[in-house]
Parts: C-alpha cells; structure tokens; sequence
C-alpha cells in the first residue's frame, strides 16, 4: 500500500497578516476622501432644495399672477427674520405685502431642516425672497450660501433681479462668513 500525500491549501499566517495590513492601509487612505464625498453629496442636495423651491416659487408667481415670497422658517407656517434658512423654508402668496403668507391661504410649498452640520445664509438684508408675476426678484442679487461646518467647502446658488437662478461658487470671505453664521 501506497502512503497517501495530501497537502494542505490554505493561506499562511504570514500571508494573512500581509493582506490585512494592505487592507487597513488602503481602508485608511481611503477614509478622508470619502468624508469628502458626503460633504458634497450633502452640499449638493441643499444647493437642489433650494434652486428647487426658488424655481417652483417662480413659477408660482408667474402662474397666478400674483407675489410670492420664499422665507426661513422653522414651524412651517409663518416667515422668520434673520439670513439664516437651514432650519428649513416655506414658500406662500403675499398679496399685502407684509412680508407673511396670506392668512387663510394654503402655503404652496414647505422644506424641511437641512441635514445636522449644514448651514445656509443668504446676502445681509435678504431675509427674503419675493417674486413677482413677471417673474422678477424684488430687490438687490441675493446668494445663498451652503456650507458644511466641519469643511472648508462652499457652494452659493445666486437669484439675479430677472428671477435667473444659477449655480456658483463661493469666494473665501462667503464661506467664512458661512461657517460662523453670518455674512
């Protein structure tokens, strides 16, 4: 009788260890772009939300013939002060004019918070978006500025006065101004 030869197949410890380390490595590596990625990803659905609700809002003025306003707020019902909107916004026909939807009237639209650690801010003294039934912007350009707080990255979205709205990119002093929550 023949002794049988069999042989073991299988990784060495040596082997193991080396494939581990080499994963670890390039799992550490890749980590920092990753965060990065989220950063824009989370960037880039603000900067849609919001162009989002300044074309519907556009659109509504034109539509119905009539003011519409864009503003911060957090219930969801009634207008805030201040340029800071990543509590969320709604979006209401202001045929007064005060600066509120119009009572009794259904809001046209309401966007909830951002997501934690984003912020936008809007140009100083642009608390408010108002379009009217030509489609124009009341008042001086108005950019929004959206920023992560942990980042060094900014992106603006820009309403010109004829009611364009476009994408751009924030300079040094906006994204400053973003991160310490004013501009």
């Amino acid at each position: 009788m023949q002794p049988s030869s069999t042989s073991a197949s299988g990784f060495t410890l040596t082997e193991l260890l080396t494939t581990l380390a080499i994963a670890g490595l390039l799992a550490a590596l890749g980590m920092p772009a990753l965060g990065s990625l989220v950063s824009r990803v989370t960037d880039t659905r603000a900067a849609t939300a919001i162009t989002g609700s300044l074309h519907q809002a556009r659109a509504a003025a034109v539509v119905r013939g009539t003011r519409v306003l864009l503003c911060p707020s957090r219930d969801r019902v009634h207008c805030r002060a201040g340029d800071d909107w990543q509590h969320g916004w709604i979006i209401g026909i202001d045929t007064d004019a005060d600066g509120q939807p119009d009572a009794g009237a259904p809001l046209i639209a309401a966007q909830a918070a951002l997501h934690a650690g984003t912020r936008v801010i809007t140009s100083r003294g642009r608390g408010q978006i108002v379009f009217h039934p030509n489609g124009s912007a009341a008042g001086s350009n108005a950019r929004f500025t959206i920023c992560r707080l942990h980042t060094r990255m900014a992106t603006a979205v820009v309403v010109a006065n004829s009611g364009r709205v476009r994408l751009a990119g924030a300079r040094p002093d906006q994204l400053q101004a973003c991160l310490t929550g004013g501009q």
